[in-house]
């Protein structure tokens, strides 16, 4: 049993990165099939054999990356998902395939948002892709409302017990609140357990008052750094806003946890964040790193502000730059007519370098990295 996960006999996921995405019991798992029908990726032999061999304590290659998280001492998503849920649910272990029925849905609410964050993308924000349009970069199609695992959760809401609602922003969507009301008009609610992952603009008393139905509900908060900072980084958000809902959801007893991105435009202000979640006893659970757009991976940081990152957080900008990211803030700053400068004015002597230049400090950074590498 040692290398058992319980999501495959209970989760039904579906992949974020596509506008047809296939059932699989994670979002990190890799099949061999695509599977657009529930019934045939649930009895399907594919699903029966990653069952069969976790059993049999085999790894199953389709779980690689939590085999590979777990050789290199990192907690994997496997080993994070059977904390909560292996115990209480290890009976389904022995069932049959008929036997079995989703216990745990996601529903991606498509990619219509309120927000425009700077370190999203195209096609998981709708507003972020009218922006990447209008600077002329790159776009794909935002995904849509996935109604199928909508459809599921509702056919399904009798043996459903756990709900992770993503976006876009969840409750910008009219179908989620739609869905939400049906749980709690049909008695479901009280037996269903909801993740919602938010960025905290958009929450009303009918949807509190909803919520507080459910078993138990967990909000995870989108926060990458502290009042105006934070709006800078996420484009049509208000601090105010955001804190005055958090404490109405906490004051409802509703849990709240902070989730950050880290990015190259944030990474400096980790600590202030950490300090402010402290103050508020508000827990922080695992950072979200930007790999798309690139140019905001922190590892992309200008080499004279790497030295400002707080040493809990350098392990983040470790790797050599492959990308420009002042090239990219500045299209946003021209874009949104702002400029990060006199919200951060620690940015102040690289901003107002020149491409060149910046281009020559990348270049002379790999040269010493290689020099010190060969010594």
């Amino acid at each position: 049993m040692k290398n058992i996960c319980i999501l495959p006999w209970i989760s039904l996921d579906r992949n974020a990165d596509t506008s047809h995405p296939s059932f699989a019991p994670c979002c990190l798992y890799k099949g061999e099939t695509e599977y657009q029908d529930f019934e045939t990726y649930w009895n399907s032999e594919e699903l029966k054999n990653l069952r069969n061999d976790m059993l049999e304590g085999k790894r199953p290659s389709g779980c690689w990356k939590c085999w590979h998280d777990e050789d290199n001492g990192k907690k994997s998503m496997r080993q994070s998902v059977n904390e909560s849920r292996l115990q209480p649910h290890l009976d389904v272990t022995k069932k049959t395939a008929k036997q079995l029925k989703p216990l745990q849905v996601k529903l991606l609410a498509g990619a219509t948002c309120n927000l425009a964050c700077r370190m999203c993308q195209s096609h998981v924000s709708s507003r972020v892709y009218k922006v990447w349009q209008e600077i002329g970069r790159e776009t794909t199609e935002p995904y849509r409302y996935d109604d199928v695992s909508n459809k599921l959760i509702r056919e399904n809401a009798d043996s459903v017990q756990y709900i992770d609602l993503m976006g876009g922003e969840p409750f910008y969507h009219k179908k989620v609140h739609d869905l939400i009301q049906f749980l709690v008009d049909k008695d479901h609610a009280k037996n269903i357990t909801i993740y919602v992952t938010t960025n905290a603009m958009i929450i009303n008393d009918q949807l509190i008052k909803n919520l507080k139905i459910f078993k138990e509900v967990v909000v995870i908060v989108s926060l990458d750094a502290v009042g105006k900072k934070h709006e800078y980084i996420r484009p049509g958000a208000n601090w105010h806003t955001i804190e005055n809902n958090i404490d109405r959801m906490r004051n409802d007893n509703l849990n709240v946890i902070i989730q950050p991105v880290v990015s190259a435009i944030n990474i400096l202000c980790l600590p202030e964040l950490v300090d402010w979640c402290g103050q508020r006893k508000l827990s922080m659970t695992q950072m979200c790193l930007v790999h798309n757009p690139p140019e905001l991976h922190p590892k992309n940081l200008p080499s004279k502000l790497k030295k400002l990152v707080d040493p809990k957080f350098q392990k983040f900008t470790q790797g050599i730059q492959t990308h420009e990211c002042i090239d990219f803030i500045k299209k946003l700053d021209e874009y949104w007519k702002t400029n990060i400068v006199e919200i951060m004015p620690e940015w102040h002597e690289v901003y107002k370098q020149n491409t060149a230049n910046s281009r020559f400090e990348k270049d002379y950074d790999l040269y010493r990295r290689t020099l010190e590498y060969t010594r």
